[in-house]
């Protein structure tokens, strides 16, 4: 699994990549938070998330890749989750079944500009850390809800 996995020609190997990436992550992002370094643990959630993302969108890339226009997007770019396009997979994946994931994908980019910008008022709407830890286990629930349903689909 390491190094450049094609999708179109081994999508099961690119999709456990991004698993373990994402348990990876949020393994990561737990750690961290315990030592209360909240910039980082902002950004290893959302790397957690986005991952997951990437792996949930590989998997119902038949399903997303219907409609001409957009399922164009999803095997150019939208397969990699880029954060401009993170709310239109949202959307696309609750509209799917994937229940609860637009808000966590909303709270994860309120996380990822927390990261890049800490308590800055002029780009991010937390005021205290709390607010912030409190973001990133939702986030980090989520996404290991998600993989539990996902290991259970796969065993069974």
């Amino acid at each position: 699994m390491e190094g450049y996995l094609d999708l179109r020609n081994r999508p099961r190997e690119f999709v456990e990549a991004r698993i373990e990436e994402a348990k990876a992550e949020a393994k990561l992002a737990e750690e961290i938070l315990k030592r209360e370094l909240y910039q980082n643990a902002a950004n290893k959630a959302f790397m957690a998330l986005r991952a997951l993302l990437r792996a949930l969108v590989v998997l119902r890339l038949d399903l997303l890749t219907r409609d001409a226009k957009r399922g164009e997007w999803y095997l150019k770019v939208g397969y990699a989750a880029p954060t401009t396009g993170l709310i239109r997979i949202a959307k696309d994946l609750e509209a799917l079944g994937v229940a609860g994931v637009e808000p966590v994908v909303k709270t994860a980019l309120m996380l990822h500009r927390f990261a890049y910008n800490g308590f800055d008022t002029n780009f991010v709407d937390y005021s205290d850390l709390e607010e912030v830890a409190s973001d990133v286990r939702q986030v980090l629930e989520y996404v290991e809800k998600i993989l539990r349903q996902l290991e259970t689909s796969k065993g069974g």
